[in-house]
């Protein structure tokens, strides 16, 4: 993760100006999503207990599963690989994979929804099966929320269909677990970081977690396609004091 931090830090810094201006675009294009997500926030307050917590949830998933996002990922994986962004060219790029990946994202809300269910009903039951049958459906919706980061990436590299796309998003998940952990922990704490600021996640911070996702993504690359990634100069913390030395 060290790595990934230093790539993303490095990256962010080349780009700063493309990503503010495209997490700005995202925050006008998700505005009909969070419109929904904000209906389903205020539906689960009118209800005691879980119901807001169930609610919250699924109205982050509404917001960070759409093809505002998908846009936000698609510039990520052209900046983590070094090259330029061409904004005709990128939307023309989403425009063909927006379906996809709204129905993904329909997909992890409805399963999302289902799970969630299915624990409250088991923690009402009590007892050692609904505790068993709780904690299975927890680690499901683990299982779900670790797998989560690498679905917009892998559709957008191999642009396959959506079974495809769940499939190995889960396998990457499996076979890298420990990564996986720590990149969720770190968007965890980066959206938090957002939440508090408020204006950060709307003025760069979110477009800089889906470039470090999307670095992310591509060093685990050479594992499975055999290809080698093209290595970068060694950059210095030199560079950000006196950078017209480079």
């Amino acid at each position: 993760m060290k790595s990934i931090a230093k790539k993303t830090f490095w990256a962010a810094y080349d780009n700063l100006g493309g990503l503010i201006l495209l997490n700005l675009t995202w925050s006008i294009l998700s505005l009909p999503w969070a419109m929904v997500g904000y209906a389903l926030v205020i539906l689960g307050a009118t209800a005691p207990g879980w119901e807001l917590f169930i609610a919250s949830f699924l109205a982050f998933e509404i917001v960070l599963f759409s093809p505002p996002t998908l846009l936000l990922f698609a510039a990520g994986m052209r900046w983590a690989a070094g090259e330029a962004v061409q904004f005709k060219i990128l939307f023309a790029e989403v425009r063909k994979l927006a379906f996809r990946g709204q129905v993904l994202g329909l997909i992890f809300f409805f399963t999302s929804l289902l799970l969630l269910i299915n624990l409250y009903f088991y923690r009402q039951i009590g007892g050692w099966a609904g505790l068993i049958l709780g904690c299975t459906m927890v680690w499901f919706i683990v299982a779900l929320l670790l797998m989560s980061p690498y679905v917009y990436p892998l559709l957008i590299f191999r642009q396959g269909d959506l079974w495809d796309t769940l499939s190995q998003s889960f396998l990457l998940m499996v076979d890298n677990i420990k990564l996986s952990i720590g990149l969720f922990l770190a968007i965890i704490i980066t959206l938090l970081i957002g939440a508090i600021s408020v204006a950060g996640l709307f003025c760069g911070l979110f477009a800089i977690l889906v470039l470090m996702v999307c670095i992310c993504f591509r060093e685990l690359l050479p594992k499975y396609t055999g290809q080698q990634l093209r290595e970068q100069t060694p950059r210095k913390w030199r560079e950000l004091i006196r950078p017209w030395e480079v």
